[in-house]
């Protein structure tokens, strides 16, 4: 029996259905291949043109569109904040009689209902701004301190500050600024005393740097001098409490002026005032100027 021997080079019936079906693989993944690269340079044709678009969309304008763009109409709902305060009043316009909001012009009438924003409530300085403030009225003395209340050789602002209400922020975290008794009290206290600093460096000062008696003699009294006393009396109320007062207006300055003339007066008893009785006026004058409700309220 004759034996037929494989060649080498032969493929067994598995080894080329193994070789043929790796080589259809291939040829799938060729296909695959480029398929998906036409796909993706399809792809970045579309980008590519779609990006072109728009460059050009953006650099050539809108035909027909000459104005401004787009307007964004509101609605005025009236409706306050939660903490505003109350608006309310008469509106303006001077003669006429106007409508809501503004009032109108006319011939005769009132004017219209606008709203009128009231002013704020008043309130009382703070310790800070009692510190900070006296100085710049007195101005400082001799030795170049500043004229202030002291207790002792305290400033009375820091040692009373606990009494007068300043938050420390220990014990208190805001300033209590209730006009208390006890504030008037110490506030009398603050006035005499800073009113005997001021008059004793005015005694060492030029006519012309005084701080009580600038337009006055040592002397003048109402009956001697009266328009002297009215214009150092308006000085005062513009210096201490931010008021001028017109030199046709003697309403400001009248309460003053005759506080001046009394305590004069009282001084002197029976004799002629001398200088030390009109000391003893613009004294008054001082601590009342110091006391008033305009030094402690804005």
């Amino acid at each position: 029996m004759k034996t037929h021997e494989q060649s080498p080079f032969t493929l067994s019936g598995a080894a080329r259905s193994a070789a043929q079906s790796k080589g259809a693989r291939s040829r799938l993944a060729a296909r695959f291949d480029s398929a998906f690269g036409s796909a993706q340079r399809e792809r970045r044709h579309v980008v590519s043109v779609l990006l072109a678009s728009l460059l050009a969309a953006c650099e050539v304008p809108p035909t027909g569109s000459t104005g401004p763009g787009p307007s964004v109409s509101t609605t005025d709902t009236n409706v306050l904040p939660f903490d505003h305060p109350v608006i309310g009043g008469t509106g303006g316009g001077g003669s006429g009689t106007g409508g809501s909001g503004t009032g109108g012009g006319g011939t005769s009438g009132t004017g219209g209902g606008g709203p009128t924003v009231a002013s704020g409530g008043a309130q009382r300085l703070s310790v800070a701004q009692l510190r900070s403030s006296l100085p710049v009225i007195l101005g400082a003395d001799g030795s170049g301190n500043p004229v202030t209340w002291r207790v002792g050789a305290a400033v009375g602002f820091d040692s009373r500050s606990a009494t007068l209400g300043e938050a420390d922020y220990l014990n208190r975290v805001d300033d209590d600024l209730e006009p208390s008794p006890l504030y008037l009290k110490f506030m009398f206290d603050m006035a005499r005393d800073s009113c005997n600093r001021v008059i004793t460096a005015d005694a060492a000062r030029a006519p012309s740097a005084k701080v009580l008696t600038r337009f006055v003699n040592a002397t003048d009294t109402v009956a001697s001098a009266k328009a002297n006393v009215d214009r150092n009396l308006r000085s005062l109320r513009l210096q201490f409490h931010g008021i001028k007062v017109a030199d046709a207006d003697d309403a400001g300055i009248a309460a003053y002026r005759k506080l001046f003339d009394d305590t004069v007066k009282a001084a002197a008893g029976a004799g002629t005032p001398n200088a030390g009785h009109v000391t003893e006026g613009w004294r008054a004058v001082c601590v009342a100027l110091l006391t008033a409700p305009e030094y402690h309220f804005y």
